[in-house]
């Protein structure tokens, strides 16, 4: 009997397994979703009227009625931001291009719903159920202008420390994604593609948001006076939401050495802190820090929705009382804790100084406001604190919040400023 020539061997064998084993698995599920779904999703452009050239890219999907398409409100943002600079149009698969016109937006959840000149597709189906942690899903989307592109990943659930939900998608949403759908194995939208955090760390808005733009809008014309006071009343509605959760009970507190001042307020909002030294100007330092970790995008100088507060204990072994102070004061207002805004978006702070004494700690105190231009009841606050019993230790706070009503801003600013106190 013949025997096989062992050379030959390894050659058989990767035959054998070339014919057993089939190549790229589940990529054909992939390449089934992208051919059914594919003609339903648009580059949406947004493009500079003067230059007649396009000054920023998204992706969108048809939903809801004939001709209307969703995207983010980023996405668009600068057609409410200055109408007469800026319009926008669809590019759709096989190169199909026209005009559109923006009908509602939601600013608080980073949506927009806009109409096609009168072309049409099916509307893609808006999930009902979320899918359970671990579920594979597809995120499609116009990636760095580069055609239309699908992305596997992985749903891993609500973001459990978010002021405004967000679903984390195991996937690589690239910038031009934005606006893009995220569909489960049945073509269903489970959410719309908002942002990444790189590493394959990225973010949806549920689904639900989607279905309640759609199914609220029921007018044919809007104006930019009309999405103005929408956007406004939007978010006076999420900030009264927002102090709603932070004040049901007492405000916690952080001890600092002696001292006690407001601590994490809320699930939503991080803290976190650290220890140095400044050698040159002896004096040490305990910092605690305090963010919400969203922001809401109203334009690409400002945005909204913001709380951020920070606590710095100020300690010195060696100095005097008057240069201790002059330190104190050189530290001012931690200008890393401004908000941005440019004149066109917002006023100029108007401030003002005084002095506080809260239980049994006083406090010198610097208050800031400014108000919104083209959101009428709108404001950005800052409170600066400084402690005023120690001649070689204080405590200095800094608060500040942006999109708040004017007294829900000083209710605010009231309520932080009870939970100091002192204890020698």
């Amino acid at each position: 009997m013949n025997s096989i020539p062992q050379r030959l061997i390894p050659i058989a064998c990767l035959f054998l397994l070339a014919v057993v084993v089939p190549a790229w698995p589940q990529s054909a599920d992939t390449a089934e979703v992208y051919a059914t779904w594919r003609d339903r999703i648009v580059q949406i452009q947004v493009i500079d009227r003067q230059a007649d050239s396009k000054a920023g890219i998204g992706s969108g999907f048809f939903a809801g009625q004939p001709g209307w398409i969703v995207t983010n409100y980023h996405v668009i943002a600068e057609l409410v931001n200055e109408p007469g600079r800026y319009r926008s149009r669809y590019l759709a698969e096989g190169g199909k291009e026209g005009d559109l016109q923006l009908l509602a937006v939601d600013a608080v959840h980073d949506l927009a719903l806009l109409k096609t000149d009168g072309f049409e597709r099916k509307a893609l189906a808006l999930a009902t159920n979320g899918p359970p942690k671990g579920t594979r899903l597809w995120s499609l989307g116009y990636p760095f202008d580069i055609g239309l592109t699908i992305v596997e990943g992985t749903y891993n659930g609500r973001l459990e420390k978010s002021l405004y939900e967000k679903l984390h998608f195991t996937g690589s949403i690239n910038p031009g994604m934005s606006g893009g759908p995220t569909l489960n194995d049945n073509g269903e939208v489970v959410g719309i593609n908002v942002s990444t955090a790189g590493n394959q760390v990225s973010f949806l808005v549920p689904v639900q948001y989607v279905e309640q733009l759609v199914s609220v809008y029921g007018l044919d014309a809007v104006s930019e006076e009309s999405l103005n006071l929408s956007v406004a009343d939007q978010l006076l509605d999420n900030q009264q939401q927002i102090l709603d959760r932070l004040f049901a009970d007492a405000v916690p507190v952080t001890r600092l050495n002696g001292y006690s001042a407001p601590a994490g307020l809320a699930s939503f909002i991080n803290c976190w802190g650290n220890s140095s030294e400044d050698e040159e100007n002896n004096l040490s330092f305990v910092l605690y820090r305090c963010q919400s970790n969203d922001d809401i995008y109203l334009s690409t100088s400002l945005k909204t929705g913001i709380i951020r507060y920070q606590h710095e204990l100020i300690s010195t072994d060696s100095l005097g009382a008057m240069r201790f102070y002059r330190q104190l004061e050189k530290r001012g207002y931690y200008p890393r804790l401004r908000l941005d805004g440019d004149e066109q978006s917002v006023s100029n702070y108007k401030c003002q100084d005084g002095f506080v004494d809260q239980a049994t700690l006083p406090l010198k105190v610097t208050y800031c406001v400014r108000s919104y231009r083209k959101l009428a009841g709108l404001y950005d606050g800052f409170l600066s604190t400084t402690s005023l019993v120690d001649n070689r230790e204080a405590l200095q706070s800094t608060l500040v919040l942006a999109g708040f009503s004017w007294d829900n801003l000083n209710l605010f600013f009231k309520r932080f400023l009870e939970a100091y106190s002192w204890q020698p």
